[in-house]
This record gives C-alpha cells, structure tokens and sequence, in this order.
C-alpha cells in the first residue's frame, strides 16, 4: 500500500512538472509571436484562457481565437455550491466529450500552424 501511495505521489508531482513546462513554454512562444506579429509583447500569453484566444488570433483572426475559447468553455462543467443547494452547468455529457474532442483537435492544429507562421516571419525578417 505505501509503494502503492509513493508511486501515484510520484506520478502527480511529474504530471504538474509536466503541465506547468507546457504552459510555459506556450506562454514564451505567444510572447514571441506577438513580437513578431504585432511588434510588442502581449501579457495576455501568460494569462489563462485569453492564452489561447491570442493563439487563435495571431494564428489566422480573431474570430479563430473566439471559436477557440467557446470550444474550451462549452466543453467544461461549470459546478455552483450556494449554501445547501447545488447549480450544475453543463451539455450534455456526450456532446461535451465532442466538443472536447474538436478542441484538443483544433488547439493542435492551430497551434501547429501558429508555429509554421512564426517560423515563416522569423525567415522572412532576417
């Protein structure tokens, strides 16, 4: 049982290392391409949620980083405890795991072609 404990403390500690490596990475990366894109650093890079808007927006437009965002937040569960009663948010179980689905798929592909373009401006700049 104790192997059992160190082992999935183990696991969480390097899955959190894991995560926070991506976001920032992700954030250095935004803070880059909006240099390149709009000349000046973005704060929204660091700043979750409106991370991924500024993806979306210096990727192809804004209303890509808008789409980005509502596919994020349709596919959440949204849970409201007020004193003893409790307020669930949500679609649909099977349409939320679609919506999840399309964007870890778009997050993916934009982020893809993100990379592309900021390579491309890097190219072309110097």
């Amino acid at each position: 049982m104790q192997e059992t404990s160190s082992f999935l403390y183990f696991f969480l500690i390097m899955l959190i290392i894991v995560v926070m490596i991506c976001y920032v990475a992700l954030a250095i990366f935004l803070t880059n391409f909006s240099k390149k894109i709009e000349g000046k650093p973005n704060i929204m890079a660091w700043i979750p949620f409106s991370n991924i808007y500024l993806l979306g927006k210096l990727t192809f437009s804004k209303d890509v980083g808008y789409g980005l965002l509502a596919l994020l937040i349709l596919s959440c569960t949204l849970t409201l405890k007020i004193d003893r009663m409790t307020i669930i948010l949500s679609l649909p179980s099977i349409l939320q795991m679609i919506l999840g689905a399309a964007f870890a798929g778009a997050f993916v592909a934009v982020l893809i072609f993100g990379i592309r373009k900021y390579e491309k401006l890097k190219k072309e700049k110097i």
